[in-house]
């Protein structure tokens, strides 16, 4: 799994003290294999309850697109899933997760994700908040 950090600003609550504001960072990681996903990402429950940002991005997502990335923002890391190197397997792990109430997920537009995921690969429902 290939990894990098990002810089996050601060909470957007927080006043910034001139040049002196502090940034967290955050890893993101490239995953290819469901291994690489959190375990409570993977097995979704009522103990461990997840909010995430979510979007996917491919070529003409729609009933005939290919999806090529999803991604997934947790609060203390970033996953690139990768679906063309993944393939099928790295989708299908994903599935319980995008289909769980235990899962929150924050997206934008999601009429398109939702479309090429159950046209594609069989998920049932995808959407969170949009």
């Amino acid at each position: 799994m290939a990894s990098t950090q990002q810089t996050l600003p601060p909470d957007p609550g927080e006043k910034i003290q001139g040049e002196e504001a502090q940034f967290s960072t955050v890893p993101i990681h490239v995953v290819t294999n469901p291994s690489e996903l959190p375990v409570e990402f993977l097995e979704p429950s009522a103990e461990t309850q997840l909010v995430i940002g979510f979007d996917c991005e491919g070529v003409d997502l729609c009933r005939h697109g290919t999806l090529c990335i999803m991604q997934l923002a947790f609060p203390d890391a970033i996953y690139l899933v990768d679906a063309v190197q993944g393939g099928e397997a790295v989708v299908q792990a994903c599935k319980p997760a995008l289909e769980s109430n235990y899962i929150t997920k924050v997206i934008h537009d999601c009429k398109r994700d939702s479309i090429v995921f159950s046209v594609w690969h069989k998920v049932a429902q995808c959407c969170g908040y949009t």
